[in-house]
């Protein structure tokens, strides 16, 4: 029986002392930029949730106007968009289409 009483006096002295030790820790304050930012979005699902649906949203264009600018750069003169389509000639097609055509003249 003694022993028993032992073992819930010590279980008793424990929960006292971790409830001492929890009531001294100070709450943590929520000053500043983490707290204004908790306190717009962090503290609702949906709050967080569109926060980060925006920052995903963000995030993306970014990185592809990025990576679109970067590969623009680096392949100047080399994609059709940028490709110099000056030096080519540009009546060359029309000629043959007129040979043809006086072929197709001929045979009527």
């Amino acid at each position: 029986m003694a022993l028993f009483r032992q073992a819930a006096r010590r279980l008793l002295v424990q929960r006292l002392v971790a409830q001492r030790t929890f009531a001294s820790v100070p709450k943590p304050s929520m000053t500043g930029a983490i707290g204004t930012w908790y306190n717009t979005f962090g503290k609702s699902t949906a709050g967080y949730a569109s926060w980060l649906i925006m920052l995903i949203v963000v995030g993306e264009y970014a990185t592809g106007t990025f990576t679109e600018k970067m590969w623009q750069l680096n392949n100047k003169g080399k994609t059709f968009t940028t490709y110099d389509w000056s030096k080519f000639d540009k009546f060359g097609d029309d000629e043959e289409e007129e040979e043809e055509e006086d072929e197709d003249d001929d045979d009527e």
